[in-house]
């Protein structure tokens, strides 16, 4: 197995884990989700540093820069709205939806990138892409569904398609050592520029940190750091091999989140409450299938 193709998986499996966390402590510990871009941020200033000084203080370009930061604001961006969307749904339908990053990603590829693409691939991310193509909100059925949630996390996951592409262009002229620590600060600049912006976000980040506990405060830094760990892993993948054939082995998703939201809802179930009806099982399972036959085709 490629190097990237292990680093695409690895990094997937840690976000599923980061995003059943996110929903614990929106719904457990903090009840304003806009002051959590601001615990990303402080994440990003810190280990954009540290990774700078391991990397031995590169200096990059103006142009290189600036784009790189530029893709550690989108991300931010991008991380404040999903924030906002995982507090209402379930951990499982938000990485359904989440798939919609491929599509992105390949449309931008495509303009951009040069990237090239055989209708062999093209079949198989149109396996991967059906499972973001349909909810499994009330597990009975397979629909289509599109509301306001869904149109939310559409946008949330068009910023971080493009922060990925730019992230592939600059990488291609330098090296992702030397780049992916002005990524991690462009997470800081971009959260210093929420915190600037919006009062609401000041509030709600103070209020939270003065009402935390130390041991949930340590869970949502730790979580952070987790969330880095899998950004970091996924970013290496697509300096190391396809943006778009990344972003699309991503589609995994769905099978650690389905596999997730049952154990952790017989586990813990005052805590999490996925859908783990008969249908709705059988449905995941599907989608999951699809996504699987998908990902056999683009290899």
């Amino acid at each position: 197995m490629q190097s990237w193709i292990l680093y695409s998986l690895l990094g997937t499996a840690i976000y599923v884990i980061v995003i059943f966390v996110d929903k614990y402590n929106l719904t457990q510990q903090i009840k304003d989700y806009r002051g959590m871009a601001m615990y990303s941020a402080i994440v990003g200033l810190i280990s954009g540093s540290v990774l700078w000084l391991m990397t031995g203080r590169p200096i990059l370009g103006f142009q290189d820069g600036l784009l790189v930061m530029i893709t550690g604001m989108l991300s931010i961006f991008s991380a404040s709205i999903y924030f906002y969307v995982i507090q209402k749904e379930d951990g499982s339908k938000v990485l359904f939806l989440l798939q919609l990053v491929p599509v992105f990603v390949l449309i931008l590829s495509l303009l951009f990138l040069d990237e090239v693409i055989t209708i062999k691939k093209l079949l198989g991310f149109a396996l991967i892409l059906i499972p973001s193509l349909l909810a499994s909100s009330d597990g009975n059925k397979l629909k289509l569904s599109i509301d306001k949630n869904t149109i939310l996390l559409m946008a949330s996951t068009f910023l971080t398609a493009v922060s990925a592409v730019i992230f592939k262009f600059v990488v291609d002229a330098g090296s992702f050592s030397k780049v992916v620590a002005y990524e991690s600060w462009g997470w800081a600049i971009g959260g210093l520029i929420l915190f600037t912006v919006f009062p609401s976000v000041r509030k709600a980040f103070f209020t939270t940190t003065k009402s935390l506990k130390k041991i949930a405060l340590a869970i949502v830094f730790g979580n952070e750091i987790l969330f880095l760990g899998s950004k970091l892993l996924l970013f290496l993948a697509i300096s190391l091999g396809s943006v778009y054939l990344v972003n699309v082995i991503t589609g995994t998703q769905v099978l650690f989140g389905a596999l997730f939201g049952v154990v952790l809802t017989l586990l813990v179930p005052k805590i999490f409450h996925e859908d783990i009806s008969k249908n709705s099982i059988k449905n995941k399972l599907i989608l999951g299938v699809i996504t699987l036959v998908g990902l056999g085709l683009i290899y």
